[in-house]
């Protein structure tokens, strides 16, 4: 048994049995057309359960072993096995051949391969440099997700993986420049990725270091898990960093949601939606609501302080007096079918309802009643007034009522302005 190899081009995979051979054009020629001949597929690992597949595409320049006398009595193989894909610009070959058109991809490609007319199970010998012909100029010898695979050294490759024509890919990267490189960097990731864009990456690189996973909507959304952290680095170590331009949506169907920080800092919600993107009538600019469009370095109006027609078509109104705009820049905390508890537990804790501007409101709407509890004092205080309405005032101190009002209290008496 004498063992060569030959060079060809893949034609097609379209495989009848299923069993991972290939056609491909070596030498052979019928009728001034290349003639596909059966590959049988060779994995670096596998088996009937466990296996690396990856059989080329059409256009592929290949290495392939055949056994020059496969009838002799004492040879084991018969046919050609394929060995691996030729990659790089290799001179006298053809491995920039069209793989097809979008309705048959599979269609050998028209190749221009020399004049052959002897058949045979393995054609006649190919004369040195008596091969395909290399037609395009410009061609890369790697693909896409390769291509920045010498950025670091220049000369040196510094990527390994798996990609298809897509860009889909499973990526090992260990680019680097020296620290006292001008251009200096670090690349060292292990990911996977989709041709559209989708990313999953386990990262080394001291700018982010961590787990980031993304979509296509670059700069948009992804999600950072950081591991380490840099004087470069915008990330905190441990930090789980998530932006979005859509909705987050997080629940549960049987159990509690539980956030808390054990050792550290705040706990901080925060909404800082200004109102600019809300939809806003062109005559007026104000947004639907009646809330008046308000510039966010100035804090000055950007729009007249009408709003829209009322749902009637008659007049213009105002803006809402009692809610202002609900429709952007809130924070909802909604209990449908139950309490809402807001505590404070140390000895000495703080609740604050804090609202400075110079128009805001502290409103309590409730259908029932609302009760102040303290075990100390209760003060109300106002720098102009404060109000009491009800058609009953009840009042009830024990056995002492102090109302100190200098020296006018009106009791029972409307007030009219006249301290007499």
């Amino acid at each position: 048994m004498v063992l060569k190899l030959k060079l060809g081009t893949v034609m097609s995979k379209t495989d009848m049995t299923n069993t991972g051979m290939f056609d491909v054009a070596f030498d052979l020629q019928k009728n001034g057309q290349p003639q596909a001949e059966p590959v049988k597929y060779v994995s670096p690992y596998g088996s009937a359960e466990a296996a690396f597949i990856a059989i080329p595409d059409p256009g592929s320049q290949v290495l392939c072993v055949y056994d020059t006398d496969p009838d002799e009595p004492d040879s084991s193989i018969r046919g050609y096995y394929y060995l691996g894909s030729v990659m790089g610009v290799i001179p006298g070959l053809n491995n920039a051949v069209s793989t097809g058109n979008e309705e048959s991809p599979d269609t050998p490609p028209e190749t221009p391969y020399q004049d052959k007319t002897k058949e045979g199970l393995h054609g006649p010998a190919s004369k040195e440099g008596d091969t395909p012909l290399l037609l395009q100029k410009d061609i890369h010898p790697f693909p896409e997700r390769f291509q920045d695979m010498y950025e670091g050294k220049g000369v040196l490759p510094e990527r390994i993986g798996l990609t298809n024509y897509r860009g889909d890919a499973l990526m090992i990267s260990n680019r680097f420049k020296g620290n006292k490189d001008p251009n200096s960097f670090q690349n060292h990731y292990v990911g996977m990725m989709s041709g559209d864009g989708k990313r999953i990456e386990c990262i080394d690189s001291p700018i982010v270091n961590g787990i980031v996973m993304t979509n296509e909507h670059k700069g948009k959304d992804y999600l950072i898990w950081s591991s380490g952290m840099s004087e470069k680095s915008p990330f905190t170590e441990g930090e789980y960093h998530l932006r979005t331009h859509g909705p987050i949506r997080q629940y549960t169907l049987a159990d509690r949601i539980h956030l808390w920080v054990e050792e550290g800092l705040n706990f901080d919600v925060e909404n800082r939606a200004t109102g600019a993107l809300s939809p806003a009538d062109p005559a007026t600019r104000n947004n639907p609501d009646g809330r008046t469009p308000t510039d966010p370095q100035t804090k000055q109006p950007t729009g007249p302080p009408t709003g829209l027609k009322d749902k009637s078509g008659t007049g213009l109104r105002e803006r809402i007096k009692e809610r202002g705009d609900e429709t952007q820049g809130c924070i909802n905390i909604i209990s449908r079918h139950n309490n809402i508890s807001l505590s404070a537990l140390e000895v000495d804790s703080l609740i604050t309802l804090y609202a400075p501007g110079e128009n805001t409101k502290v409103i309590i709407d409730t259908g029932g009643t609302v009760d102040i509890q303290a075990k100390k004092k209760i003060t109300l205080q106002s720098d102009t007034e404060i109000e009491i309405n009800a058609p009953i005032v009840d009042i009830n101190g024990s056995d002492t009522v102090f109302i100190d009002g200098g020296p006018n209290i009106h009791l029972n008496k409307p007030h009219t302005g006249d301290p007499k």
